[in-house]
């Protein structure tokens, strides 16, 4: 959300803007994978530790394979979360371009009411086009870092 307010208040959105952008929700989402991550290898552990005289390795492989799909599934939709945060905060830009007083994000009304003052309904429901094809590309096993960069070029240039 952090990052949505700080671009709401740059007055330029350039290439090099929506680059950095980019760069900073990877970085968000690099430091989600990683905190899932230890969290799937801390649960490993204790199970291990638990039932390691008790089991053969064969269970212990299963409970491995295991953490690690529970670990891209928990990523997977961590991530989209965070997509969707996007779509909100660029839903209540287009409500409030059109005078509607309801938002999902409401302690970010002042910075998408400032973005609705600055960008056309035409313009706003392009962004969103752009966040659409992101959730698509990325539902097809696109190379996450392309596809993000890809978007955030649409969403945040002017």
């Amino acid at each position: 959300m952090k990052l949505l307010q700080q671009a709401a208040r740059e007055q330029s959105w350039g290439i090099q803007y929506a680059y950095r952008l980019a760069q900073e929700f990877q970085r968000l989402l690099r430091a989600l994978r990683e905190q899932i991550k230890d969290e799937t290898d801390q649960a490993l552990k204790q199970e291990e530790t638990r039932y390691k005289d008790s089991t053969d390795g064969a269970w212990l492989e299963e409970r491995e394979q295991y953490y690690r799909a529970l670990t891209e599934s928990l990523y997977l939709q961590r991530r989209a979360g965070l997509i969707e945060v996007l779509f909100a905060w660029w839903s209540d830009v287009l409500r409030s371009s059109n005078g509607v007083e309801n938002s999902n994000l409401s302690n970010a009304g002042k910075e998408t009411g400032a973005l609705a003052r600055r960008f056309s309904t035409v313009e706003i429901l392009r962004r969103v086009r752009c966040l659409e094809e992101l959730r698509d590309h990325l539902s097809r096993n696109i190379q996450e870092a392309l596809a993000i960069e890809v978007a955030f070029l649409g969403i945040f240039t002017t």
